[in-house]
């Protein structure tokens, strides 16, 4: 009934027209004097006038609402107190990073430059057109001393850029014989300072509140002088900490903390009162000013470099004795240390990464949150956690397979080199209604440590970094190779397992097992759109290589994941806009060709390996459209 105890309009009714509809049929039955005809009608104006105002209320009701819940949220002040309560942080600005080269190109000249900080600016180079080939000036500032700017900035963890470099050296003298090169890490954005005396900051509680709000927090540094004028800083170096909860070391320090309003703000440590001859002294706060993803550019845009210091020698670029060049870091590209700009995180996009971050102090931890935590580990590419039930699964699903035969599924199954043997404490005759284990009808491995979550990772695509050397190993099965096996190194493996000391009282045992590494090579000819010169042929070859092996890198792709055709043809005709069509191959030379190994051994714990045999006659360019 629409007349009720608790009022005259029923809940379901919250917009305008449900409310108008339902007036209409409740007047005529507490009043004769109705003329819902006529607009003029003081009972029409009235019961409008109130729908209106309900539909109004009911709105701003389902926002509210709407606001407390993490699917729903949409204003990132409400998400970043939302997804506090289980610690996680929603992103910032990020400034573009890349790493610029400078070649001496001279034959017979020595070229020496200095790229140290001049007291007010940087050494800077200028893009003038944006990612999507608008015209707009990009300022990138060339960061002294720093070859590399640390390897522990990830996808998953972000680290202040500089923790080891003092990048506000006067000093940083480069000497290129001919020939010589030398890397120096280049930012987005416009170098900013803001001085304030320390007075001032005791007087507004250690907060320091900065006249910018494109700030990316790991790009901030503090310095100190004696006076405004001066031209040189104190010697005492400020540390930047991840939050206030760290000032509890007594030596200058400062955070990165946010009003009301999501506006990034200066934290300073109290010890601050026990510094000596600071009562009169000057903070200056100097970061980058960025554009966040529209700051990001391409491959060798960069150019018009302008020192901070002037060198003796005329270095112009234009003129060919130095060569500039620079990373793309519109993507992440693997084994580099290029960063691709980012704007804040919106709310909706906080929701759907806060899924893939785990608090794990008094949480329930389950296998999807292991698999979770350990992709966002610093540098892991790619990475999967099993325990003793999923193998089990796995082998038990492989066992099901109709489509395979037995030699097919003994090749595939999980064994206990994958994963280490436990106590037989299972009847696994009244489990399963047979024994995988009995030695007389082997079917596959069952008796896994029943307490153990199996990690298998990429770290650093493959490669050797400061975390120590890869273990790898062939695998060689009655004396012949099938595939190859990898574990990451030692010291990254002891770092997860201290990450993971809070999940001791699961009573869950970490290890790191052997992933099954197949891998493969492309073969296939092109076709373009127009002939080419042999020239231009090799950099279209070029330029397809490198797509594949963008797109197939471990950071890309997913462990237990083959490639298809498919795949490939798509990647090889959206490298270039005048690739035509990829020939399939044939059945003696497919487009996909496995390198000394066996994909019959391919499984869930098993990733496919794509590697360029940097051989000519792999990919070419169809012989007839060769210009001769």
């Amino acid at each position: 009934m629409i007349i009720s105890k608790k009022g005259l309009l029923s809940y379901s009714s919250r917009d305008y027209e449900s409310i108008m509809q339902e007036f209409w049929k409740i007047v005529p039955t507490l009043t004769e004097l109705w003329k819902p005809e006529a607009d003029a009608d003081p009972g029409v104006v009235l019961g409008k006038w109130l729908a209106s105002v309900a539909n109004m209320l009911g709105v701003n009701l389902d926002w509210l609402a709407n606001e407390i819940f993490a699917p729903s949220v949409s204003q990132r002040k409400n998400a970043e107190k939302l997804f506090a309560l289980i610690g996680y942080e929603l992103g910032w600005y990020t400034a573009a990073r890349t790493e610029v080269t400078f070649t001496n190109s001279t034959g017979d000249k020595y070229l020496k430059f200095n790229l140290g900080f001049n007291g007010n600016n940087f050494s800077t180079l200028n893009a003038y057109t944006d990612i999507t080939n608008n015209s707009r000036v990009i300022t990138y500032n060339i960061l002294p001393t720093t070859s590399t700017y640390g390897a522990t900035e990830t996808r998953s963890r972000r680290t202040v850029l500089t923790e080891n470099k003092d990048v506000f050296t006067s000093v940083d003298n480069v000497y290129l014989k001919p020939g010589e090169s030398v890397t120096r890490v280049a930012i987005e954005g416009e170098l900013r300072s803001y001085t304030v005396s320390v007075a001032q900051v005791k007087k507004n509680n250690y907060i320091i509140r900065l006249p910018s709000q494109h700030v990316d927090t790991t790009a901030i540094w503090v310095k100190a002088k004696n006076t405004v004028s001066d031209s040189d800083f104190k010697a005492e170096r400020w540390v930047q900490c991840s939050s206030a909860a760290e000032f509890v070391q007594p030596e200058p320090r400062f955070a990165v903390t946010y009003d009301s309003y999501s506006n990034a703000q200066i934290q300073i440590s109290n010890y601050l009162n026990q510094m000596e001859d600071y009562s009169n002294a000057y903070l200056v706060i100097y970061w980058i000013d960025c554009s966040g993803v529209i700051g990001c550019v391409g491959k060798d845009v960069l150019e018009n470099l302008l020192l901070a210091i002037p060198s003796d020698d005329i270095l112009d670029s234009t003129s060919g004795e130095l060569t500039i060049s620079n990373l793309s870091n519109t993507i992440e590209l693997p084994n580099t240390y290029t960063v691709t700009g980012r704007s804040p995180e919106t709310a909706k996009e906080a929701y759907k990464n806060s899924r893939n971050y785990i608090n794990t102090f008094d949480s329930l931890v389950t296998l999807p949150d292991f698999n979770r935590f350990l992709n966002r580990e610093a540098g892991v590419d790619c990475g999967l956690v099993i325990d003793c039930q999923k193998a089990l699964e796995i082998n038990k699903a492989i066992y099901e397979d109709t489509t395979l035969s037995d030699s097919q599924k003994a090749k595939m199954y999980i064994t206990n080199q994958d994963f280490p043997e436990g106590d037989p404490v299972y009847d696994w005759n009244s489990i399963l209604g047979y024994d995988p284990t009995d030695p007389s009808n082997y079917l596959y491995s069952a008796n896994f440590k029943t307490y153990t979550a199996m990690c298998f990772a990429i770290h650093n695509d493959f490669q050797n970094s400061s975390f120590g050397i890869p273990a790898t190993a062939n695998a060689q099965i009655k004396n012949d190779v099938k595939f190859m096996r990898y574990k990451p190194p030692a010291q990254f493996i002891e770092n997860v397992k201290r990450d993971y000391r809070p999940l001791q009282a699961m009573s869950v045992e970490l290890e790191f097992g052997y992933l099954r590494v197949f891998p493969w090579y492309v073969v296939g000819q092109i076709y373009p759109k127009k002939p080419l010169s042999q020239d231009e042929a090799d950099n279209l070859v070029a330029k397809v290589k490198e797509a594949l092996a963008m797109y197939f890198a471990p950071a890309n792709r997913h462990i237990g994941e083959k490639p298809t055709v498919m795949e490939v043809v798509n990647v090889v005709r959206g490298a270039d806009s005048n690739v035509d069509y990829f020939d399939a191959g044939t059945l003696n030379n497919p487009v996909i060709n496995w390198r000394n190994c066996d994909p019959d051994y391919f499984n869930p714990i098993s990733f496919c390996q794509y590697k360029d045999r940097n051989n000519r006659s792999d990919i070419v360019i169809a012989p007839e459209y060769i210009l001769r």
